[in-house]
């Protein structure tokens, strides 16, 4: 169950002016410009026999950040190439901010939450929130996913959430999961923007 709420993951506002690859190392870069993900993580105990976990998560994307902004606009066909991501349905829309509901599937079945979107041109980043006046299936998440210029066209993908999932996992097991599930999450993004929107999940 925890893995599938790292989906969930968007909304604290970053906009800090700070450098693409501040609190990266080189070695990190270097595995980004082949390709890879870099994940880091800090968990933490929530008093309910439960853990949640601050992560920030990285990649780096061979096209424009215009490229990329174009693909978080169209977050409602997200589910066409988001590993675990069955269906994302939105409930209220704007010029800045959307209300949607998405479904996960699990290794138990479903679960659903819903959030609030809120999409800020200008920094091209995307904060997300939980609606906890809904039906959710999980404790807590907000985050947010930044697209940042990056050197020859480039652009450096960073996904930053909170979240509690409510679920008693072991360590060990919850921080694979992290890493696994999350880094699948940042490389549908890249695929899908790298091939200019049309890469979807088999």
């Amino acid at each position: 169950m925890f893995a599938a709420t790292l989906l969930l993951l968007q909304a604290a506002s970053l906009g800090t002016g700070e450098s693409a690859t501040t609190g990266l190392t080189a070695g990190e870069l270097t595995r980004m410009e082949k390709g890879g993900v870099v994940v880091k993580t800090d968990t933490y105990p929530t008093g309910d026999g439960a853990r949640g976990a601050k992560v920030k998560a990285y990649c780096i994307i061979n096209k424009p950040p215009d490229v990329a902004w174009a693909v978080m606009l169209d977050y409602h066909k997200f589910d066409e190439f988001m590993p675990r991501l069955e269906k994302v349905e939105v409930l209220e829309k704007t010029t800045s901010t959307m209300k949607v509901t998405e479904t996960v599937r699990v290794p138990l079945g479903v679960i659903s939450y819903t959030i609030d979107l809120i999409f800020t041109p200008a920094q091209r980043t995307v904060n997300w929130t939980l609606d906890k006046s809904r039906k959710h299936d999980i404790a807590e998440t907000f985050g947010a996913w930044e697209i940042l210029p990056y050197r020859q066209d480039k652009t450096i993908l960073r996904y930053t959430t909170t979240l509690n999932s409510g679920f008693f996992v072991p360590r060990l097991v919850e921080e694979f999961l992290i890493r696994n599930d999350l880094s699948d999450a940042l490389l549908g993004l890249k695929q899908r923007t790298e091939s200019d929107g049309t890469w979807k999940k088999k």
